[in-house]
């Protein structure tokens, strides 16, 4: 079957045809019609523990909300109810990750507060923390 008829120019017209960024990023698919569970799976519940967690979280879903809108628009980039979709989306990716940096530092090398030595080497990496 070809996925792009799934992906026509009136595909987001109803907000019934998205996942909330947050099942989305769960379930692995932005997109409802496109979403098959594997299996007997069940989407897993998130054990959130601190602030950090959640803003570390909250920019995992948000940045995979965007992927997939931006998968969308390479095929269909007249779509405007897509493109202000992905737009709202970047400005809190944009928000949450000034947040994220100013409480705890730089995600990667571009990241601002960056400075030498560079802060994460002295952070556990996310395998150590238990």
């Amino acid at each position: 079957m070809n996925n792009y008829n799934y992906f026509n120019n009136t595909f987001l017209n109803t907000d019934n045809n998205l996942y909330g960024s947050y099942e989305g990023y769960l379930k692995g698919n932005l997109f409802r019609n496109l979403y098959e569970p594997y299996k007997n799976y069940k989407v897993a519940n998130v054990n959130i523990r601190n602030e950090k967690d959640e803003l570390l979280f909250n920019l995992d879903q948000t940045q995979f909300a965007m992927h997939e809108l931006n998968l969308l628009l390479d095929i269909n980039p007249n779509n405007k109810e897509a493109l202000n979709l992905f737009n709202s989306y970047k400005n809190t990716y944009d928000n949450l990750l000034e947040d994220y940096q100013s409480k705890y530092g730089p995600i990667n090398v571009t990241g601002s507060n960056n400075s030498t030595p560079f802060n994460w080497v002295s952070e556990k990496f996310p395998w150590e923390v238990m």
